[in-house]
């Protein structure tokens, strides 16, 4: 294969890995997961200037962009599910570009009326209701969206449907292509109801084939017994369509065990490869199961095959998988999920879990557990971000802080992973308008720095982690580098596989110089 000067040795490579771990040993480690700063974006905060009206929600589900126009700043998707545009309870998502600071540069809002989305809505669809960045879906080098509407009535009332939006830089729609009962290639079996696309995560390329892949959610899905949800896995083409599919839930797939009304796949989220095992894994939440009281809540670590199916599971609740936190009835664990790569710098990849609290029996503002996770899938030690709680912001009851989580890279550069998180009830400018709270996170911060690159994940080296990136290293799966380099085998570990793909994607935005070796 050919390389360029921006290599490094696989023996200088293990040296700064040795290297990471001691400086992992030392006493900063103990605030990982610490709140350092954080900045508000909503109708009267953080510099955002698109209009919210009462109700809209916004806040209910985010997802990183990478740098969609290419500014060196990583930008963000979220969710506005009961936004009005074209009718009722249409729903909306809006693309914000951001700052370094958190604060909105600019934004753009897709819907039924705007952002060239050409797709038709109807009312109460509940379009964004959950996002997932896909990368660059078909190798136009931009990143491309997955957008949830569980609420959409092909195939019967409130079947669901996922939208794949092919973006422009500008964050307008250029084109789009449907998935449901009806359409876009799914031949899985959806009964009314299940809510299909309540969540929606990317997989990464699950099997090998070059193109990425997608978890979807259908919370409401009756397999083995009612409301016990179920995740679809479905294996994509470049246009979005679906190639082949494996549904996982209590009766297929290899599903764990389920009980009646435990909502399993109302938020999904890729761990990367976890366990080691050259595949990429799974994070579901089935915010319902009453694991230790009502409604507490629950996450499953789903170790997964190529094919989809499950090798095998692990289940984090109130009584089971070594998390200690204190949950109470109602409280909804496992209500969003998001990925915070390896943020105490022990070579394990950690967990944000939102538990919004609104119906419990004291209403809370919501929270944030932060689970550093072994290898096992376990939980090794846990802190809860919540109202002025490990640096949270400043909360109100009833805020529903916690509705979704999304890690945004390192968006300010200091080495740490940053995260976005949802407060979808908060009552900026009006009721229930929504908002998102940037947390800039302490962390060990995942590599040692090399002068000789610029940054990880930057394989073209353009000066910037985005999908160009990603999709050469999955054009190049299968390869071997020559010599005694690591470009497109990010990880170092002698394959360029899915796992480096992913680790590409968990970087996009987070272009900063010198660049970090090894994560």
């Amino acid at each position: 294969m050919e390389t360029n000067s921006r290599t490094i040795s696989r023996t200088a490579c293990a040296a700064l890995t040795t290297a990471l771990l001691l400086t992992a040993a030392q006493p900063a480690a103990a605030q990982s997961g610490w709140v350092l700063s954080h900045q508000k974006i909503s109708s009267t905060q953080g510099g955002f200037t698109g209009v919210l009206d009462n109700n809209d929600r916004f806040g209910i589900s985010a997802t990183a962009l990478g740098d969609l126009d290419g500014d060196g700043v990583g930008d963000l998707a979220v969710g506005s599910w009961y936004d009005d545009d074209g009718g009722l309870d249409r729903g909306a998502l809006w693309i914000l570009f951001l700052n370094t600071d958190g604060t909105v540069k600019s934004h753009r809002k897709i819907s039924d009326t705007e952002g060239g989305f050409t797709g038709i809505l109807s009312d109460e669809d509940y379009f964004g209701f959950s996002l997932a960045s896909l990368g660059d879906l078909d190798g136009d080098g931009v990143g491309d969206l997955a957008v949830g509407a569980f609420h959409d009535n092909d195939g019967g009332t409130n079947t669901g449907a996922v939208w794949i939006l092919f973006l422009n830089t500008d964050g307008t729609v250029r084109s789009h292509q449907k998935i449901s009962s009806t359409k876009g290639g799914f031949t899985g079996i959806l009964n009314t109801g299940v809510l299909f696309g309540i969540s929606v995560g990317s997989l990464g390329d699950l099997d090998g084939d070059g193109v990425g892949d997608l978890a979807v959610g259908a919370a409401w899905d009756d397999d083995g017994g009612s409301l016990r949800g179920a995740v679809w896995v479905l294996f994509l083409n470049t246009n979005g369509t679906v190639r082949s599919h494996q549904k996982i839930s209590s009766t297929a797939g290899g599903g764990p065990p389920l009980r009646n009304f435990d909502n399993f796949g109302n938020s999904v989220i890729s761990l990367g490869d976890h366990d080691g095992d050259g595949v990429g894994d799974l994070a579901v939440g089935a915010y319902v199961d009453d694991d230790g009281g009502m409604s507490r809540g629950a996450v499953w670590i789903l170790f997964l095959n190529p094919d989809g199916t499950v090798k095998s599971h692990q289940k984090i609740s109130d009584t089971q998988g070594g998390f200690t936190g204190t949950l109470s009835n109602r409280d909804w664990f496992g209500t969003s999920l998001g990925s915070l790569g390896d943020l105490d710098g022990d070579g394990v990849g950690d967990l944000a879990v939102g538990a919004i609290e609104i119906l419990a029996a004291a209403p809370n503002p919501g929270a944030i557990w932060v689970l550093f996770l072994n290898a096992d899938g376990t939980v090794k030690s846990h802190q809860k971000i919540s109202s002025n709680e490990s640096g949270g912001p400043p909360l109100n009851n009833g805020d529903a802080f916690g509705s979704t989580a999304a890690s945004l890279g390192d968006l300010d550069g200091d080495g740490v992973v940053d995260l976005a998180v949802g407060a979808a009830l908060d009552d900026d400018g009006g009721f229930d308008r929504g908002a998102m709270w940037v947390l800039f996170l302490d962390g060990v911060g995942g590599c040692v720095r090399d002068p000789e690159w610029q940054c990880d994940g930057d394989v073209d080296g353009d000066g910037q982690v985005n999908p160009v990136d990603s999709g050469l290293v999955q054009a190049a799966f299968g390869s071997t580098e020559e010599g005694d380099i690591c470009q497109y085998d990010v990880d170092c570990d002698g394959q360029i596989n899915p796992v480096d793909a992913g680790l590409v994607q968990a970087l996009f935005g987070t272009c900063t110089a010198p660049r970090e070796v090894c994560p």
